[in-house]
């Protein structure tokens, strides 16, 4: 069949993308501080680059390889996971940080529509030496294999595997600065117990008797506050479809909560409820 599909090894295209875009000397840029600006552009994009390498052949799909941060997926996971034309593949974190389950799905996959005669080109988003194995049984169905490397591929794809690829070409910095955000390690970090700062910048103290919704709504309105109108877009539609707050948000919301409430231990149905309050204030933002 002469059509290919696009393997991404979400995990080093975060890691390689945001540092060939973002990175200042030997300057380490986590995935929490990356979002997605818009996931439709990007996989447009993605596409767009990873047809030229195969002169333009039809495409099946795109697989999108990722690992679960927790019991619930990332935002830029369920806006993913909901795109034409897209199959979600999630392993799992362990308790290092490190994906497992990752590697051996790309495999699977790739060797799987090769044998089927599926597909008659693979582009992979990867420079994991681990996949060898994978290009090298797909090609031995037939299939041309083409490297999509995150920024300059002689400093993050492993040499034998460039040689086990047909080619080789890169997305640059400027393809990695338009489709990505930059966090600032500020928005995310937890705020000092006894302080928090609301919606107008005030400080709110441990000192001043405050509720728990009274907590809860502030810190939601200092969260929304700097994200972007697409990230707010893609907020709604997850917990819309969803019913849950991504953990990118969760986490920092729950622990803003409890600082502002002098690092007060909230029980379970404290967060369930700050959670719903969560939801409804987003739902409200486009009047879901």
């Amino acid at each position: 069949m002469d059509r290919y599909a696009v393997f991404v090894d979400a995990g080093y295209f975060f890691a390689a993308g945001a540092q060939a875009a973002f990175g200042i000397g030997n300057a380490r840029i986590t995935r929490k501080q990356v979002s997605v600006k818009s996931p439709r552009a990007m996989l447009d994009a993605l596409c767009h680059e990873a047809a030229a390498a195969t002169a333009n052949l039809p495409l099946l799909r795109v697989y999108w390889y990722d690992a679960m941060p927790g019991p619930r997926m990332s935002l830029d996971q369920s806006a993913l996971a909901l795109l034409s034309g897209v199959k979600l593949r999630l392993g799992a974190l362990n308790s290092a940080g490190e994906q497992k389950g990752v590697d051996s799905l790309i495999v699977t996959d790739m060797i799987e529509l090769a044998r089927n005669r599926a597909i008659s080109d693979a582009v992979v988003v990867t420079g994991d030496e681990d996949l060898r194995i994978a290009f090298q049984v797909a090609q031995s169905f037939g299939v041309k294999v083409h490297i999509l490397a995150a920024g300059d591929p002689t400093k993050n794809v492993s040499p034998s595997l460039q040689m086990e690829a047909d080619s080789v070409t890169a997305l640059d910095s400027a393809w990695f600065g338009s489709h990505f955000d930059l966090i600032s390690p500020a928005q995310t970090a937890s705020p000092p117990a006894g302080a928090q700062t609301g919606p107008s910048s005030k400080p709110i103290l441990a000192s001043q008797a405050i509720n728990l919704e009274t907590a809860a709504a502030s810190v939601i309105a200092e969260m929304l506050a700097p994200i972007t109108q697409d990230q707010l877009a893609l907020l709604v539609t997850h917990v819309t479809t969803q019913r849950t707050i991504p953990p990118e948000f969760d986490r920092p919301f729950i622990a803003k909560v409890s600082a502002a409430l002098s690092g007060q231990r909230l029980t379970g149905d404290e967060k369930r409820h700050i959670r719903g309050q969560f939801i409804t204030a987003i739902k409200a933002t486009k009047g879901v």
